[in-house]
């Protein structure tokens, strides 16, 4: 039996998946976070996490497919050449989804939720370290069983902000106070210095905003949790 590796947290991922299977393949997954896994069918094969060019090699080795199709969404620059180098070191065919709709591909590659409970649980689901794009907007209270040490919030520079995230049990070397705006080259800084697996960031609407914060983290494979509007 013919064996696919798909790579991709997009709906366009989920389809080709569905049609492989459909035709008789055996379809393996390669996700980058738990919040994508769960959009699966149950019982699919799967790997998550995000995947530097050594692990990407690794992956493609370990699952030893025909052939991989890369359904990662438009934005994620860093993982279309990892997908290609491996699948040419490997010797194996490799073919890219077609997107429609680039410019707004973006929505369908983020999570995205509307209350407090929600941004809880994306936070606790995640396993790595996560930035809070919180700016000006109330800093959550979470639960006391919280692993506040891989947590950045990014917050305005002002004393008050700072003694709420320290009230809150945020540790003081993990508090980033900037004011913006926020360049991409300071955005993508910060993910790879903190080691960034997960930003939660307010509705990105604003175009300048989703080119300075959310762009960078979906090129790195970081997970994004949106609140706001949809």
């Amino acid at each position: 039996m013919e064996r696919v590796l798909v790579f991709g947290n997009t709906p366009e991922s989920r389809s080709a998946a569905r049609m492989l299977r459909q035709r008789g393949r055996q379809v393996v997954m390669s996700v980058t976070s738990e919040y994508a896994r769960s959009k699966l069918p149950p019982g699919t094969i799967c790997h998550v996490g995000k995947l530097d060019r050594e692990g990407m090699l690794a992956l493609v080795r370990e699952v030893a497919p025909n052939r991989l199709v890369d359904a990662t969404h438009p934005y994620a620059v860093m993982a279309q050449e990892n997908i290609r180098r491996a699948a040419e070191a490997m010797g194996i065919p490799c073919e890219r989804v077609h997107f429609d709709n680039i410019q707004d591909a973006w929505r369908d590659s983020v999570e995205w939720v509307d209350t407090h409970e929600a941004i809880i649980a994306a936070i606790r689901r995640e396993k790595g370290n996560m930035l809070l794009g919180i700016g000006r907007d109330p800093l959550l209270r979470l639960p006391l069983d919280t692993d506040m040490t891989r947590l950045f919030p990014r917050i305005t520079p002002t004393p008050e902000a700072v003694a709420a995230c320290l009230e809150l049990g945020y540790p003081r070397q993990n508090i980033i106070a900037m004011d913006g705006p926020f360049s991409r080259e300071l955005t993508m800084a910060l993910f790879d210095d903190k080691n960034i697996t997960g930003v939660i960031v307010r509705d990105a609407t604003d175009k300048s905003y989703l080119h300075e914060m959310v762009v960078p983290a979906l090129e790195r494979g970081v997970h994004v949790v949106m609140y706001g509007r949809k």
